[in-house]
């Protein structure tokens, strides 16, 4: 099956996969109305989803978001829905696999980072250039220490430079980085059917433990440890 959603977002479902593609002329720039369509969909996916599959079309995968806010209000509701995508990701029933087949910036990063998996050609190249136009990234800054660590972080966003994608991933910031151009959707193809081939429920166990024990001491992770392990054979055992 196949939809339309705002502004050249559009989305297929087909065997458990949900794939969104980014349709938006060159920068593929996300509006708002994008960002909360593109939010309802990881937070209601369609019955039967497991793995969404992120990609986009033309030169860039994503270099941000629209800016169109005026007044205080606007420029709350915009960040809202930034914040919104973002906890999406991670929270969505949802694996979310990305493929960075140009280049990302600021917004457009946190998009691939935040996925589960994220893979992109070897051109790519990540930027957080908010500083060129004297702003802190404070959205990207809320979860951009906690993949790349404070010093990173704060180069990558004090000085707006660029990174090769082979850099991002040993940031982190990606999963891997295609052998060409031209295999980066073979190489996508093989991520999703391997992440198919497994328990959807697993999966959901998986990405919950990770948020879970995000930053908590060594005490409490055991300990979570210990009840999820304890409640997830319990369930399989019904399965």
């Amino acid at each position: 099956m196949g939809a339309a959603l705002p502004e050249r977002l559009e989305v297929t479902v087909e065997d458990g996969v949900v794939s969104v593609t980014i349709d938006r002329g060159d920068g593929n720039l996300l509006t708002m109305q994008m960002c909360r369509a593109l939010t309802r969909l990881l937070e209601e996916p369609p019955e039967g989803a497991h793995v969404l599959r992120l990609s986009a079309r033309g030169p860039a995968f994503c270099l941000g978001r629209e800016r169109a806010g005026e007044t205080t209000e606007d420029l709350r509701d915009e960040v809202r829905a930034l914040i919104g995508l973002n906890r999406a990701l991670g929270t969505s029933p949802l694996v979310s696999v990305a493929a960075v087949s140009g280049d990302a910036a600021g917004f457009g990063v946190g998009l691939a980072a935040l996925c589960d998996v994220a893979v992109a050609a070897p051109q790519a190249l990540l930027s957080f250039p908010e500083v060129t136009i004297d702003l802190a990234p404070a959205v990207v800054l809320a979860w951009l220490p906690r993949i790349v660590g404070r010093r990173q972080a704060f180069l990558l966003t004090a000085t707006g430079a660029p990174i090769s994608a082979v850099r991002a991933t040993e940031l982190g910031l990606l999963t891997a980085v295609a052998p060409s151009a031209e295999a980066l959707p073979e190489v996508v193809d093989e991520h999703v059917a391997a992440l198919r081939a497994r328990s959807p429920r697993v999966h959901r166990e998986i990405r919950s433990f990770l948020a879970a024990a995000d930053g908590a001491s060594p005490e409490i992770v055991e300990a979570l440890a210990e009840e999820r392990l304890i409640i997830g054979s319990l369930a399989r055992r019904r399965h």
